[in-house]
């Protein structure tokens, strides 16, 4: 009887090699692509708030986010001394996200008419810290004289962010997803499968220019952020990951910092432009001013209606750029004398002067009582 002989099924060596370097090729393809892709979640999250009408207020920002620590070591921003005695990168006092930053995404998001720097960094930064110390500040008081001088309605004090610990919650639900991806595909280490947990917060103030009186004052938070091994290891993390899952690695501390502090801020950055475009914040400051003042588009022209529990005593427009002196001087007599008494109320209104389409303008007015309540308006913008 003749037997056949089953030839033995043995992949070849050079075959076994591909297979990490194919994965690596995977990975290194893919990596442009998440990063891609999450600059496209933030950039569709501005553009999403910018596409929404802004609030009709000009506003001064000031303070800073000046770094504080919460008194149990390092945290999230909160650099240790280093082992050879160095002195930490990131110390109390230092500014988490710089101011230019805060102001350059409130204007992409579109949350104001109109936003600016207060020019005097030395005076920025003895607001904050003696806002963030005392409660009060002495120097705020030539802040709001300036932001009262220059046209502003409002002035945003950055008070701080407060420090906070780093937590790690471990292996979250998304890890049968890594497993399959990395099985599969070799890539599970874009698969944000750990969860960590930053407590630092950020502090502001939406202050009015009379007293300085805080009419919101939002503690904003950083919240759960999801790493992928990508972002929380090293390259020897990368390299066990071809042959362990990815959840499986451990992570990195100093990639797992410098991940989650840029996630921090980047979310302080848009939790702040969400709450301040929130609808609740526009109905608190219409509701919380002296007078309510409104653009209204007509046939006639944009028009300023004011709605007030006290009559009026003066009346000022300012444009950007200026208007004649005589317009409007013409405007604020116009819209004093066009007084209506209804059910305890009273109403004005007055069209802006020609060539007001296309300008900031101001409409600032002042009560009996000696209230203010202006705002700042863009007649003909379409949003």
């Amino acid at each position: 009887m003749t037997r056949t002989r089953v030839p033995e099924t043995r992949l070849p060596t050079t075959r076994l090699l591909q297979r990490p370097f194919r994965r690596w090729a995977l990975l290194v393809l893919l990596l442009p692509l998440a990063f891609v892709a999450g600059c496209q979640t933030t950039a569709s999250e501005v553009g999403g708030l910018a596409a929404t009408p802004p609030l009709d207020y000009a506003v001064l920002v000031t303070g800073g986010t000046f770094l504080t620590p919460d008194g149990a070591g390092p945290g999230t921003f909160l650099d240790p001394p280093s082992d050879d005695g160095a002195a930490a990168v990131t110390r109390a006092g230092d500014e988490v996200i710089a101011i230019e930053d805060v102001v350059a995404l409130l204007r992409r998001s579109r949350v104001f008419r109109r936003v600016a720097i207060d020019s005097d960094s030395q005076r920025r930064q003895l607001v904050a810290r003696s806002l963030a110390a005392t409660g009060t500040s002495p120097e705020l008081t030539a802040v709001l004289r300036q932001a009262r001088d220059e046209g502003y309605d409002y002035v945003l004090v950055l008070e701080e962010v407060q420090d906070g610990p780093l937590d790690a919650q471990g292996i979250n639900g998304r890890w049968p997803v890594t497993f399959a991806t990395w099985i599969l595909l070799g890539v599970g280490a874009l698969i944000p499968d750990h969860t960590f947990e930053s407590r630092a917060s950020l502090r502001v103030t939406l202050r009015e220019l009379q007293a300085g009186r805080a009419l919101h004052d939002p503690v904003l938070v950083g919240g759960p952020i999801d790493l992928a091994l990508t972002e929380r290891t090293d390259l020897l993390g990368l390299v066990m990951s071809i042959l362990v899952p990815p959840f499986w690695v451990g992570s990195d501390r100093e990639a797992v910092v410098e991940s989650i502090r840029g996630v921090t801020r980047r979310r302080l950055l848009l939790s702040l432009a969400r709450d301040l475009k929130s609808e609740s914040v526009r109905r608190r400051l219409r509701d919380g001013s002296a007078a309510g003042v409104t653009l209204v588009e007509t046939r006639e022209g944009p028009m300023i209606e004011i709605d007030s529990a006290e009559s009026l005593s003066r009346a000022r427009l300012r444009g950007e750029p200026a208007f004649d002196a005589a317009a409007a001087e013409a405007f604020a007599a116009e819209l004093l004398g066009s007084l209506q008494a209804e059910g305890g109320r009273f109403r004005y209104r007055a069209r802006l002067p020609d060539g007001a389409d296309r300008r900031l303008v101001q409409v600032l007015v002042a009560t009996i009582g000696g209230a203010v309540a202006s705002a700042t308006f863009e007649p003909g913008d379409p949003r």
